[in-house]
């Protein structure tokens, strides 16, 4: 085996490709749908999109997830932010969105662009 083949081993055993809890914490405040199966599916649909992204790409994103997830875990061990505050996260992603930091909004419109493609397929195919 090439040791280019063990990187990319030690990369997916690291979990680059695994949906990270901040990840599944921001769509889940990004779905708008009350209904459960239909969020459940979507959160899916999301995490299969991460998954098969290339690899570089799959990095830079979870790098991201957990420097933004460090972040708010910090706000919330200070009392700045509460946990479960869905509006609160809301109200940061809208802020990240608009930041002079090109990384950050890419990350939240790449995150709502999921959302929102996976809510009106998912949400089509159930009316159907």
């Amino acid at each position: 085996m090439s040791p280019e083949v063990n990187r990319t081993v030690a990369a997916t055993v690291l979990g680059c490709l695994v949906m990270l809890w901040f990840e599944r914490e921001v769509v889940g405040a990004l779905i708008e749908s009350p209904d459960q199966p239909l969020r459940s599916s979507i959160e899916s649909f999301v995490d299969g999109s991460l998954r098969d992204m290339p690899e570089h790409l799959r990095a830079g994103v979870a790098g991201e997830s957990v420097l933004l997830g460090t972040y708010v875990a910090g706000l919330r061990s200070t009392g700045r932010l509460a946990p479960g505050d869905r509006e609160a996260l809301l109200h940061h992603l809208e802020s990240w969105e608009t930041s002079p930091i090109g990384v950050l909004r890419s990350y939240v419109r790449m995150m709502k662009s999921l959302v929102v493609f996976a809510e009106n397929e998912l949400g089509l195919q159930g009316a159907a």
